[in-house]
């Protein structure tokens, strides 16, 4: 067990039957289940015709097979996020927030083992809603930054950061640009100068992975994603090193979809701007205890290899998500929703009436008081 490691995950419980009979008795239900047909034959024939590709894809791949029984390698995990809900509407803007935070999971520092940094802001336009995620990123990748520097003046033992997520955010790699990207892009240099400076190796942990990185090694557009893919493929305890970012990505621009070509021709001309993320290295591993294959990115700043690097990841495995406990558990402790921005809006309230008096909490009511149980908390819910 790892020092201050989460107890395994709870598998959420089964729906009763008597519930479970309800919810189907429901038209829109009843009609979606007599829809669903047509996606299974989809799937059907998606699995069967890549499970054809198996062999290929695995000689594809520069390096493939058996993890061996590796250890914890000491560093810290990193995480971002913002409430799915995108803020609190109110009469004088949207309440917005994002957090970023880091879990020190091996290993001693003096440091604070874990800790969060939050910015929230009122703002008035749909686009800043739609900026959160690069607002989100930007905010990690300082706490990234922070802790490296950490590490080199020795207030942090690190071999390795895990961030929760790509290593390059996609929106730097695919994104239409603007100023916020500008930022988000110049932050992830500074990392990744600072990271290859003092010898840090940086792994990006991709839950959601709907690339098409396996595509672009075999040349063709295959029928399913890579993690699906790639869970088809590798056996618990397997591994497949695809290579890299310089050359995985501007082979997009070769498969058969006009989406994935616009993308390799964006990602080209990054990577002619910014050498340096095409040095990002993709790769799979199944854990010994796992159905799903887990994707990761790697820069070995510290030289530790990516078979080592795997085997150390596949070792931290949480039986209940298949996903190294570090990213687990710093998912939980950065958890942010938007009820927590509610307790901050009432905050705010009880702050501008003292200023100012009763009349100017109206800025601050709810535009839309029929969402307003979207945002309150647990507690007060269950009062009402």
């Amino acid at each position: 067990m790892l020092p201050g490691e989460p107890q395994p995950a709870r598998a959420p419980p089964e729906p009763e039957g008597e519930e479970e009979e309800e919810e189907l008795s429901h038209p829109v239900a009843q009609a979606l289940m007599a829809s669903s047909g047509r996606v299974l034959e989809t799937l059907v024939r998606k699995v069967e015709e890549a499970r054809n590709f198996i062999p290929e894809l695995l000689s594809v791949a520069e390096d493939h097979g058996r993890l061996g029984r590796g250890s914890p390698l000491p560093g810290a995990a990193i995480d971002s996020t913002y409430p799915p809900e995108g803020g609190v509407e109110l009469v004088g803007g949207l309440l917005v927030g994002v957090v970023a935070g880091y879990v020190v999971y091996y290993g001693s520092a003096r440091i604070k083992p874990m800790d969060v940094r939050v910015r929230v802001e009122i703002v008035e336009d749909e686009e800043a809603r739609r900026r959160l995620p690069v607002k989100a990123k930007l905010l990690e990748k300082l706490v990234a930054l922070r802790l490296v520097e950490h590490a080199a003046r020795g207030a942090l033992e690190a071999k390795v950061l895990l961030v929760d997520g790509e290593l390059v955010p996609y929106q730097v790699l695919f994104g239409a640009g603007g100023a916020a990207v500008a930022r988000l892009d110049s932050a992830t240099l500074r990392l990744l100068e600072a990271a290859r400076r003092h010898g840090i190796t940086l792994v990006g942990v991709v839950k959601r992975s709907y690339s098409r990185f396996v595509s672009a090694a075999v040349g063709r557009l295959l029928p399913l994603n890579d993690k699906a893919l790639m869970s088809l493929a590798l056996e618990p305890g397997g591994y497949a090193v695809l290579g890299r970012f310089a050359d995985l990505l501007p082979r997009y621009a070769a498969l058969d979809s006009p989406q994935l070509r616009r993308a390799g021709a964006r990602a080209r001309r990054v990577l002619e701007r910014r050498p340096e993320y095409g040095e990002v290295v993709v790769a799979f591993y199944k854990p010994w205890t796992g159905s799903q294959a887990v994707r990761v990115e790697v820069l070995d700043y510290g030289g530790l290899g990516v078979r080592a690097i795997l085997e150390a990841l596949a070792s931290m495995t949480n039986p209940a998500t298949g996903l190294p406990y570090p990213i687990d558990l710093v998912d939980e402790y950065v958890r942010f929703e938007a009820r927590l921005l509610e307790l901050v809006r009432r905050r705010l309230v009880a702050k501008l009436v003292e200023q100012l008096g009763p009349a100017a909490a109206v800025v601050l009511a709810h535009t839309n008081p029929e969402k307003r149980y979207v945002f309150e908390p647990r507690r007060l819910r269950r009062r009402l």
